[in-house]
């Protein structure tokens, strides 16, 4: 990939191990979203299948309401990793991948690293 001035920013080799990291990370997301879709099924199941006829404790139903709100919450932050991994992956095909969407800077390499889907450089994430 190619910064603005001209000069390389990224080998084919860190593109391809990046992507790579990406990859893993949406499958990672996708196999613990199977444990969240199970603790939302389970609970449901229970709300409304034979144990609704048996009386429950309140401690009970306060765990289950837990787990069920932590599940949901859980479930939404895996969909919106899901998409930025997925932009992420747009912006390597597109040849825009490691470019602040704000300032148009090169989103330096350590930070793509921890954060692969990164969209913006950090002193644009931190509003400066």
């Amino acid at each position: 990939m190619t910064a603005k001035n001209g000069k390389k920013r990224f080998t084919k080799r860190e593109i391809l191990e990046l992507e790579h990291a990406l990859l893993a990370e949406k499958q990672r997301i996708l196999k613990q979203g199977e444990f969240a879709d199970g603790v939302l099924e389970s609970s449901s199941r229970e709300a409304t299948g034979s144990l609704s006829s048996h009386r429950t404790h309140n401690a009970d139903q306060g765990t289950e309401n837990y787990q069920r709100e932590l599940a949901s919450r859980l479930k939404s932050i895996e969909g919106d990793t899901l998409r930025e991994i997925d932009s992420a992956l747009r912006r390597i095909n597109e040849g825009t991948f490691g470019t602040c969407e704000v300032c148009g800077k090169p989103i330096p390499k350590a930070r793509l690293e921890v954060v692969p889907h990164a969209r913006l450089c950090m002193k644009c994430l931190r509003g400066e």
